[in-house]
């Protein structure tokens, strides 16, 4: 068939394929028109029709025609009906390729926008379709809707929003060259023989001829199903490496679809779309249910943005914008798409945090009756002068707290800053009022260590600090609950273990939640329903950017800790390569010898874990440190699959000075304080996020001495290296968060912080970069802007958008895998 571009030529094929269409009509739609298929035969007619010189216009009809093609042979007769109808309207319809087709196209035109906002009619039939469940789609079972259910896939619109982490331009195949070799390249070509050997290993062996008369070699290791799919003689699409062998130029373990058929038009001949997946679901198994999800989409015009929003931002229709995102046909419309998302993603968050916002400024509290001088008796007591920002947060809890409104504050501040004072005297304040504090905790390390630091700065005020913890005895949690019950507690420090129902307070009237992004809605929600509409102060030591942090927490008022305590030395980083690893434990047993100690951080807890694919592990470390470098020295280890009771016997044995070092996961993260701690080791150190090991970093220079980070780097990479040197050349959490968000982007750091939300704060990280978040402060004004005159959305005009807002935030929805 001819695949010029001539009028003459064009109306050539287009006419087989309109008899060919109308064939399958008369035949019930049952894929029989020809011989492999009616949608095989239409689908190479249309691959035909294309070349790179094809008109811009017939290039948009053949990518339509692709479309409604593509998943034909899985579709019901009825919709395979109204496809057949579709391609014949879009067949006679030459001059507006776009304009007629009532079923979506994996390509729609490039220059969408909502400039006018389209009929209501075309956004409610979309909303219809997002609000079903993914089951609704063909071949999504029970087990596969509990899979994606840990992508946090329940919807529709969840799958449509579950952005592609990028993609492969599999549009044409490869021009190959010397410098192809080594690379992933696409072949077509008819496949001349394939042979199975069985030895020690399965190996199939395949050759193949592409259209110029190369001869490719194909090699498949332990796929028994390779064979059976492969048929000589048939053509075939390959895509994979190639490299050089002695048989000349070899495809390894390429990945392949039949030429022409339907699963070759997905998977192979277009702008491929590449998913963050799950187990028990494969890139073209999600992919496909994707394409199912977005042929449902109305193909005209959709927008639930008001119309002046829509214009000022310049942003293409939402319908537009599902297809292209996932299935578009260059670079430049799956950017537009994202941006679109992007946009979406900010301004309904932006709504969602001011709305709450303006409910919670009407919730009223028990305002705290205190006396003048409350914040300097406690200061008075306190072993250290407080900083400034800490006594400026004092204030601010002070006056919150006065209010007969409930208290919502987050205390922000960076590693080691002082916020476990300042929780100090919101529990002191609460006390002197007549109620009642609770401190929830993540972990029963940081909650025994809050729980002690508190009865150290509050016993001289009167007040009486118990902790509880999941590890208790039973006799020992039921004397605590019985004290706290008759008010003879008057601070409960404790893990989750304070939100069981046994639990009751005699009159709790400030609750406090440390590294909030650790618990659910639900776990801060329980807490607060101990008490009468208790105050409520969030604390966080993730380094988030200002502007980032106003976004983020914009329902809170914020109060952020900039200074470190005095009399506290910079930590020295030092980044090392395996090669040099042995200085770091040379100056391990140096800091020992002085009389300090030191802690071994590594990724993994034993080398068959997830992380144990190579890297560093808790068993291997002690056993190589405990038998070479360390060889002598007291060394013990921590991790969270120890008991309660062992993590803490350990924990206090480093404390008082009974081991030397102690080699731990990431359990250390958070709060662990040990000031004759001088030398923090970090194995594999390129494994971790910059804000995780700033984290890490953070567990010494708490004393009198100066300090030593010391980053081994296990995988060298320029990339790697460049953010490790960030943490090297600074040791200010927000600085470090802001250069993280631009080397690495903004998935990273929100998805720590929407981890304790029980959905997405943002929909899908993937969607967001950088140059998104500049125009924050724009998308909060317009958002603002739309609540003045509308704060519950209930104007008929807003309905889409209220809709929209409640499908992204369900008042109830299932967490994600890792909440």
């Amino acid at each position: 068939m001819s695949s010029g571009g001539s009028p003459a030529e064009s109306d050539t094929w287009k006419e087989l394929l309109r008899g060919l269409v109308r064939l399958e009509l008369k035949r019930g739609c049952q894929d029989d028109a020809a011989v492999g298929g009616f949608a095989r035969l239409a689908l190479v007619t249309v691959e035909g029709s294309c070349t790179r010189t094809q008109p811009a216009a017939e290039h948009g009809v053949s990518n339509e025609l692709r479309s409604l093609l593509v998943d034909y042979q899985f579709l019901p007769n009825h919709t395979r009906a109204d496809r057949c109808s579709a391609l014949l309207a879009l067949l006679d319809d030459s001059k507006s390729p776009l304009a007629g087709s009532p079923l979506p196209a994996g390509v729609p035109p490039a220059r969408a926008t909502s400039m006018s906002k389209p009929p209501a009619d075309s956004m409610n039939a979309l909303l219809e379709i997002l609000e079903e469940p993914v089951s609704k789609l063909w071949g999504v079972g029970p087990r596969v809707q509990e899979i994606m259910g840990k992508l946090g896939v329940h919807s529709i619109a969840d799958l449509l929003q579950h952005a592609p982490k990028g993609y492969l331009d599999l549009r044409y195949p490869a021009e190959l060259s010397r410098e192809s070799l080594g690379q992933m390249v696409l072949i077509k070509g008819r496949l001349l023989t394939v042979t199975e050997i069985r030895r020690k290993v399965l190996l199939v062996k395949a050759s193949v001829r592409d259209p110029g008369g190369r001869v490719f070699h194909l090699v498949w290791f332990n796929n028994k199903f390779v064979k059976s799919r492969l048929q000589a003689g048939h053509d075939y699409d390959f895509y994979g490496r190639l490299e050089n062998s002695f048989e000349g130029a070899q495809l390894m373990q390429p990945a392949f679809e039949e030429s022409g058929t339907p699963a070759a038009q997905l998977h192979m001949n277009r702008i491929v779309p590449l998913y963050h997946l799950t187990s028990g679901i494969t890139q073209k198994g999600l992919r496909a249910h994707v394409w199912r999800a977005v042929g449902r989409i109305p193909s005209a015009a959709a927008e639930y943005l008001p119309r002046d929003v829509a214009s000022h931002f310049k942003l293409p229709d939402l319908a537009w914008s599902y297809r292209s995102l996932h299935f578009p046909t260059d670079e430049h419309e799956a950017e537009k798409a994202r941006s679109r998302f992007a946009f979406d993603s900010l301004f309904l968050f932006e709504l969602r945090v001011l709305m709450r916002r303006h409910a919670e400024q009407d919730v009223p509290g028990n305002p705290f009756d205190l006396p003048t001088g409350t914040v300097e008796r406690y200061v008075g007591v306190l072993p250290f002068v407080p900083t400034g920002s800490q006594a400026a947060a004092m204030r601010d809890i002070e006056g919150d707290v006065r209010r007969p409104r409930q208290m919502h504050r987050l205390l922000h501040g960076d590693v080691g800053s002082g916020k476990t004072a300042v929780a100090g005297y919101a529990a002191y304040a609460a006390k002197v009022a007549g109620y009642q504090s609770a401190v929830l905790s993540p972990t029963e390390i940081l909650a025994e260590q809050t729980g002690r630091v508190l009865q150290e700065l509050l016993a001289p005020l009167g007040v009486r600090v118990a902790t509880l913890t999941g590890g208790m005895t039973k006799s020992q949690r039921r004397s605590i609950l019985g004290a706290v019950a008759t008010g003879e507690v008057d601070c409960l420090v404790g893990t989750h273990a304070i939100l069981e129902e046994g639990v009751a307070f005699e009159r709790l009237g400030l609750s406090v939640v440390d590294e909030q992004h650790r618990f659910g809605v639900a776990q801060r929600v329980a807490l607060g329903t101990k008490g009468n509409v208790p105050h409520s102060l969030v604390m966080s030591a993730t380094p988030i950017p200002r502007t980032l942090a106003l976004t983020i927490y914009g329902d809170l008022d914020i109060s952020e800790l900039v200074e470190k305590p005095a009399g506290r030395f910079p930590i020295q980083t030092h980044l090392l390569t395996v090669a040099t690893r042995d200085s770091a434990y040379a100056m391990v047993r140096e800091q020992v010898a002085q009389g300090r100690q030191a802690f071994i951080v590594v990724p993994a807890i034993d080398p068959a874990s997830d992380e144990g694919d190579g890297t560093a592990s808790v068993e291997e470390t002690m056993r190589d440190l405990t038998e070479g470098s360390l060889k002598g020295l007291r060394v013990a280890s921590l991790h969270g699959r120890m008991k309660s009771s062992d993590k803490q016997s350990t924990m206090d044995a480093f404390r008082l000075g009974n081991l030397d070092a102690l080699v731990a996961t990431t359990v250390v993260e958070v709060g662990v304080d040990v000031p004759n701690a001088s030398v923090m080791v970090i194995e594999d150190a390129e494994r971790f996020g910059l804000a995780t090991l700033h984290q890490l970093r953070g567990r010494v220079g708490r004393g009198s001495s100066v300090s030593h980070c010391i980053l081994i780097q296990g995988n060298v990479t320029a990339e790697g290296t460049e953010r490790l040197q960030v943490l090297v050349h600074s040791d200010d959490g927000f600085q470090i968060a802001e250069e993280d968000l631009k080397l690495r982007g903004p998935g990273d750091i929100l998805g720590t912080v929407q981890h304790g939300y029980d959905v997405p704060l943002f929909g899908s990280t993937a969607l967001l970069s950088y140059r998104d978040l500049s125009a924050l402060p724009d998308i909060r004004k317009a958002a603002s802007e739309l609540l003045e005159h509308d704060p519950s959305l209930g104007a008929p005009e807003h309905a889409d958008l209220a809709c929209m807002l409640s499908l992204r935030y369900p008042a109830s929805k299932p967490g994600m895998e890792d909440n």
